[in-house]
């Protein structure tokens, strides 16, 4: 009786990478992708011709000497519960100036609206336009409140700190190189004016206590104490008036930059063009390899 014949099994072999393959199919197609590789360059280089140019201005300031001594008298009176606040650092100046409040108030007080939403800013009704409409196709009038403030710092404020100099780098971008170094100003000036309101208001109140535990106390040497306390304070209140060396000194001030930042046209069509060429590349490989049926090869 004849017997069945067994076939051995069939096995699948993952093909080997061969560069030839690649190459081979790379040599019927590379002008096709290197001509949609020059159309993507030469669209993107037309695409950032329609961005305007934008203006970096940088200041460079650091805590006020005054303000990093630390008085030892302090230690009493944050043990009576009295806000006595610290020597100003390099990290609460990053976190005033990279604060919302400060961006909306420096905004508001100087009327920046203009020299940020300069092609959005309608000067006879004072609004900005914003997009409404299905992809934005639409433009209305609004009157610009906080929000519109914070989002217009955002990308464009830029704080830095370096501890181990002990300085902080402000800058500020924008169309405008005039603009950019104003607005760096302002907010220098407006920082400064926020530190000065809160150490005064906080001298006035812990002087209002001070004097509430003075009428309250008879033992001689804790009132001398708190007179001595007191008079820390009045120093407190007295150098916060004096403006010009309070809270951080300017080492360098901004300045109206003579050459853009940005953006860097040439550079972006550039790599543009790169991209589409790997990617043409790897579409066409992976597009001729789609057609090609595994091989089943006996053992």
């Amino acid at each position: 009786m004849a017997t069945k014949e067994e076939h051995p099994p069939m096995e699948y072999r993952d093909d080997e990478i061969n560069l030839g393959i690649y190459l081979t199919i790379l040599s019927k197609v590379w002008w096709k992708v290197a001509l949609l590789s020059l159309a993507v360059g030469v669209i993107t280089l037309l695409y950032m011709f329609t961005k305007p140019n934008v203006y970096q201005a940088t200041a460079i300031i650091t805590p006020a000497i005054e303000e990093k001594r630390q008085n030892p008298a302090f230690g009493a009176l944050a043990s009576m519960g009295i806000d006595v606040g610290g020597p100003s650092k390099v990290e609460d100046l990053e976190t005033l100036f990279g604060s919302n409040d400060l961006a909306v108030r420096v905004i508001r007080k100087y009327n920046l609206w203009p020299l940020i939403f300069s092609d959005e800013y309608d000067h006879k009704a004072g609004k900005i336009k914003t997009s409404i409409g299905p992809f934005g196709s639409g433009k209305e009038l609004k009157t610009p409140d906080d929000w519109d403030a914070i989002r217009a710092v955002e990308g464009r404020l830029k704080v830095s700190i370096n501890k181990k100099a002990g300085t902080v780098f402000v800058s500020f971008e924008s169309s405008s190189a005039e603009g950019s170094a104003k607005i760096v100003n302002c907010f220098l000036d407006e920082a400064k004016s926020r530190l000065q309101e809160e150490t005064l208001d906080r001298a006035i109140k812990n002087k209002k206590f001070i004097e509430e535990q003075i009428s309250r106390t008879v033992d001689a040497l804790t009132r001398d104490r708190l007179y001595s306390l007191y008079g820390q304070e009045v120093e407190r209140e007295m150098m916060a008036r004096n403006r010009e060396q309070f809270g951080f000194r300017v080492i360098d001030s901004p300045r109206a930059p003579d050459r853009k930042s940005g953006p860097f046209r040439a550079l972006r069509a550039i790599l543009a063009t790169i991209l589409a060429f790997i990617f043409g590349c790897g579409f066409s490989i992976a597009r001729r390899r789609s057609y090609e049926a595994p091989q089943i090869i006996p053992d």
